[in-house]
């Protein structure tokens, strides 16, 4: 019997994709808290990180599930700039820097998200929706994932009337990415 909960509180209808991608962070966070507390140059970030991962699978599952007719303008945020509030503490910004502070174990959840970006059905759902690329890029930087895998953002293809699509692969293109141009094709022309 089958008694996994899904972390993160996504719905039971949630993709296959948010539901392990929670997974991964779920059990990246759990290392996060209890690895973090024990250094103190970290510990001030273990709520900090906890909030962006959550935030993070949060915005993953919108990012799948959202039709473009639910999609709408986000009011703009003020500039705080001038109004004497201090800066909150920021995350360190280099590439893979919690696998180098957290060395193997956090290896092996860089590991489980390299797989999982390296499937063609994750790779076409990224296509699909590039909102979904854009939440994973910072999380992808921050565990060093390597470049190949890490989510591009494609601009919107237009449907031509000739029938020719408007970019043709690369010179020398993988089967997999003439593949995936070709079904993100067939998405947006499906409208």
């Amino acid at each position: 019997m089958n008694t996994f909960a899904i972390p993160f509180g996504l719905p039971d209808t949630a993709p296959d994709l948010a539901r392990r991608f929670a997974a991964i962070m779920a059990g990246l966070g759990a290392l996060i808290a209890r690895r973090f507390v024990k250094m103190p140059h970290l510990a001030g970030f273990t709520l900090l990180l906890w909030g962006r991962i959550n935030r993070a699978v949060r915005r993953l599952h919108r990012a799948l599930t959202q039709t473009p007719a639910d999609v709408r303008a986000r009011p703009r945020r003020v500039d705080r700039a001038g109004d004497g509030r201090a800066r909150p503490v920021d995350l360190p910004r280099g590439r893979g820097w919690i696998v180098r502070e957290l060395g193997w174990e956090a290896a092996a959840f860089v590991n489980q998200l390299d797989a999982l970006l390296r499937e063609v059905e994750t790779r076409a759902a990224l296509a699909a929706a590039p909102g979904a690329g854009r939440v994973l890029r910072p999380i992808c930087r921050m565990l060093g994932v390597p470049a190949s895998v890490t989510p591009k953002v494609l601009p919107k293809m237009v449907a031509t009337d000739s029938g020719v699509p408007p970019w043709p692969p690369a010179p020398g293109a993988s089967p997999a990415d003439c593949a995936l141009l070709t079904m993100a094709e067939k998405i947006s022309t499906s409208d």
